[in-house]
């Protein structure tokens, strides 16, 4: 199971890897454009208060700014028209029949405006506002360069050249130079057969850096992703629930939901240049929004699947206590994936992270010292949970406290003891301490001695100590092998016998109930023989009270 769900994490990467592509340093960010946007608005106000700069032109073209400006207001306006006013048609290439050029010039500046807003990036404030542009750019002084290009042949310069209006007054105008590359660069950076022939039918309005028809085909890439998803999950779910060990319930959540979701989400990524996308469109595109909610979706099923697999194994090993762990590591887990998602999301959107990350780290570091011991007692926890010197429910000793693990937390782990009270010791010292588990022994120790008088006979010692060895070997819940009783030494007061037996049993009460009826055989025993045990006794002579007293052991 966890073979196949690693290659299935594991192809996930790879497919994402292979259609996923980093944009590029050049193309502007969703913020860069924003910022962009709201430059040229104060640059056009500006513009507005000041007086026109050169001579008058019905057209405002008396500068490379006003004159661009003013084409961009008649692109806005969708007015081609007037917007061809701004164009240079003079020698160009392909100028032979100027009716037929005449007529087209509309669409010329048409496909211009396709392919400003899907390529060029245009900073109003760099353009000259001399009626004689800029003088030191390195191009001739009667033109000005406006942007320039990435094409697949290579950089292009779009310009914008000085020349007369018939008059004697000279006007900036797109050069001739440019207009005749227009049909090259359409190619390249137009809409298509199909998207000219869509934009033909749809109304011709922009929504977030989408044309209508552009929406309608973006809607129909989500229309056979949304196919191609349910095909693809179906047949999987279908597969899986031949394998017995698939939890068929967890397994079609996993898969009819976040995977569903990120087939579709890669299919558009696969087939997005298809709607011949906007620079707007392609810088929210480039912040991989879906893509990320995706992946991080696919994440957190991924995460609960482990998690569902590690609590199952766990259960069947007996390590139920240890399942209470799992559910605050996945919610670690998500919450670290969370953050990662929402700090490329950002990374993607254009604001720098660096001072986020720097910010995070401090902030880690003030949380960390302010809940350092309530860390230190959490992986405390998870290390007596993964270590398992005790189980809730054993018996143990922990220093100088006995008593049942009721409860094993995430701070602390509480210990019923035998005077019915409840001690809660901090998971940090508990794990770090020596823990006797009681509960674990497999048998229990009965260590005792037996004092016997000097004046019994060694004949009568004999006798006690072949008849309780042969009660040992007798006894059925006596571990014989490993139990023994052995004439210890001579004593200060008695000649000592020592009982070392393993009464074999794991339950203290069956212990002491077994512990009582050995005392009470080794006592008739000892009887049956005529001796008596001792104890030490002490006597006092207080015979002449002015001298100290004097105290001596006897047997008694």
């Amino acid at each position: 199971m966890m073979k196949l769900l690693n290659i299935g994490i594991i192809f996930t990467c790879l497919l994402i890897s292979g259609v996923v592509h980093s944009a590029d340093p050049d193309t502007p960010n969703l913020k860069d454009l924003a910022e962009k946007k709201q430059a040229e608005e104060e640059v056009i106000k500006a513009l507005a208060a000041e007086p026109v700069s050169g001579p008058y032109d019905e057209y405002n073209r008396s500068t490379p700014r006003s004159s661009l400006l003013a084409l961009a207001n008649a692109i806005k306006l969708k007015d081609y028209e007037h917007a061809v006013n701004y164009l240079d048609f003079r020698n160009l290439p392909f100028s032979s029949d100027k009716e037929q050029l005449s007529q087209n010039a509309p669409d010329f500046a048409k496909k211009l405006s396709i392919v400003a807003r899907r390529a060029m990036s245009i900073s109003i404030e760099d353009l000259s506002n001399d009626p004689l542009g800029h003088k030191d750019d390195g191009l001739p002084s009667y033109r000005d360069r406006v942007t320039t290009l990435k094409t697949k042949k290579g950089p292009v310069d779009i310009l914008m050249q000085r020349i007369p209006r018939g008059d004697g007054v000279f006007i900036w105008k797109i050069s001739n130079a440019t207009v005749a590359i227009i049909p090259e660069l359409n190619d390249e950076f137009g809409y298509g057969v199909i998207g000219e022939k869509l934009a033909q039918i749809f109304p011709n309005y922009l929504l977030s850096g989408f044309e209508v028809w552009q929406l309608v085909m973006l809607a129909t890439l989500m229309l056979i992703g949304y196919i191609i998803a349910k095909v693809a999950t179906f047949s999987l779910v279908k597969a899986l629930q031949k394998n017995k060990h698939f939890n068929k319930q967890r397994v079609q959540k996993f898969i009819l939901g976040p995977l569903h979701f990120l087939i579709i989400v890669v299919f558009l990524r696969a087939t997005f240049d298809m709607i011949s996308p906007s620079m707007v469109a392609r810088a929210l595109f480039d912040t991989k929004t879906l893509l990320i909610i995706s992946i991080s979706w696919v994440m957190m099923g991924v995460i609960d699947f482990i998690m569902y697999r590690l609590a199952d194994r766990m259960k069947r090993n007996g390590q139920n206590d240890a399942v209470v762990l799992l559910k605050p590591a996945a919610t670690t887990i998500k919450l670290i994936f969370v953050v990662i998602a929402i700090i490329s999301w950002m990374d993607n959107l254009g604001y720098p992270i660096t001072t986020l990350l720097a910010g995070l780290g401090v902030g880690g570091i003030a949380v960390a010292l302010a809940a350092q011991k309530s860390l230190e007692d959490l992986f405390g926890s998870i290390i007596i949970y993964t270590s398992q010197p005790v189980h809730v429910g054993d018996f143990c000793k922990f220093g100088t406290t006995l008593g049942t693990v009721e409860e094993i937390g995430l701070r602390a782990t509480q210990l019923r003891t035998l005077a019915r009270t409840v001690v809660h010791i901090p998971n940090a010292l508990f794990a770090a301490g020596m823990i006797e588990n009681l509960t674990q022994r497999d048998k229990i120790l009965y260590r005792t001695r037996l004092r016997l008088s000097y004046k019994d006979t060694p004949e009568q010692i004999k006798e006690v100590l072949t008849k309780i060895r042969e009660l040992i070997d007798q006894s059925e819940y006596i571990d014989e092998e490993n139990s023994r009783v052995r004439f210890l030494e001579f004593g200060e007061y008695a000649q000592e016998l020592e009982l070392y037996v393993y009464i074999k049993t794991e339950d203290f009460a069956e212990y002491l109930e077994c512990r009582e009826d050995l005392n009470l055989r080794i006592n008739d025993i000892v009887a049956s023989i005529g001796i008596k045990l001792v104890i030490p006794a002490k006597t006092i002579d207080l015979q002449q009270p002015t001298e100290k007293l004097s105290v001596s052991k006897s047997d008694k």
